[in-house]
């Protein structure tokens, strides 16, 4: 992105999908940090996918990051392990229907049948509950958040004059399809948007500066993908090799070095180790990101 010589430069951070895991890992990443002198919170836009939003929610209202572990533990009370580990291949396989098809949209729209149809554990209201974090918030300046539209199949993003609350649009984000109950905002039911993108990354806006917050490992073989890793990494690869192209960009992805492999993303016991991993990973990224978000 080019700006004119007076203009200040804009900041934008991306936080992307993988579920209890990644927010885990994510909110000990910002908590880091903040604790290293990296403060991200002012941020001219925060764009947010699933795990994402809800700690992006958090980041761009200037409040403490750590309150998405409380939403954490109110969903290890909620929902057994044998329900997570489903719920977790069932996004596996919906990610590889929907990247894999002919016709992405016409997947989508199928797999939204099914999740606005699914039985799940959860009534839409104690999905709702376990977000009430976000309960009567304001829409934070410069925040974005993004879901899919089960109807239509399309990938929409959020902002403050979209004049959706904050609760439905975040959690909205984060439904798994088949685990979490679909949100309905103004009669139109929305699933997670990280199936087909685990980042969306293209849906930041211009910008001088991007950190990109990966849950997942980014850069995989064109093409390849495994039984453990989403589809949806290969989109989030081709968006940030894009991006590089004409932004000045950082991409920060987990250290799951020491995690068995693959990485359950939905495992209660594994995100426990996640904040902490993140945590400690900030102390290795907070120069190279600090000088980024200096220049």
């Amino acid at each position: 992105m080019t700006s004119r010589r007076n203009d200040p430069p804009t900041r934008t951070v991306v936080l992307g999908g993988g579920g209890t895991v990644g927010v885990a890992w994510q909110t000990g990443l910002l908590a880091g940090l903040r604790e290293a002198g990296v403060e991200l919170a002012g941020a001219s836009a925060i764009v947010g996918t699933s795990a994402g939003a809800l700690v992006g929610a958090l980041l761009s209202s200037g409040r403490d990051v750590t309150e998405a572990l409380p939403v954490l533990a109110a969903v290890g009370r909620k929902l057994d392990f044998d329900s997570l580990a489903a719920g977790s291949e069932r996004f596996l396989e919906a990610s590889r229907q929907a990247c894999l098809a002919a016709d992405p949209r016409q997947a989508l729209r199928a797999i939204g049948s099914a999740a606005r149809e699914a039985t799940t554990a959860l009534t839409e209201d104690d999905y709702l509950g376990l977000l009430d974090v976000f309960d009567g918030v304001a829409w934070p300046a410069g925040f974005r958040c993004t879901a899919i539209d089960t109807d239509t199949g399309e990938l929409v993003v959020w902002g403050e004059e979209a004049g959706v609350p904050l609760l439905r649009a975040v959690a909205a984000s984060c439904v798994v399809p088949m685990l979490f109950p679909t949100v309905a905002i103004g009669g139109v039911h929305y699933m997670d948007g990280g199936v087909v993108s685990h980042l969306n990354a293209t849906a930041a806006p211009p910008t001088n500066v991007l950190l990109v917050v990966s849950c997942l490992p980014l850069g995989a073989p064109d093409g390849v993908v495994d039984s453990g890793r989403p589809a949806s990494t290969a989109k989030a690869d081709a968006e940030v090799a894009r991006l590089r192209e004409t932004t000045r960009l950082v991409a920060v992805e987990p250290d799951f070095s020491g995690l068995e492999a693959p990485v359950k993303m939905l495992d209660p016991e594994t995100a426990g180790r996640a904040f902490h991993i993140g945590r400690r990973q900030a102390g290795h990224e907070a120069a190279a990101i600090g000088a980024a978000w200096d220049f």
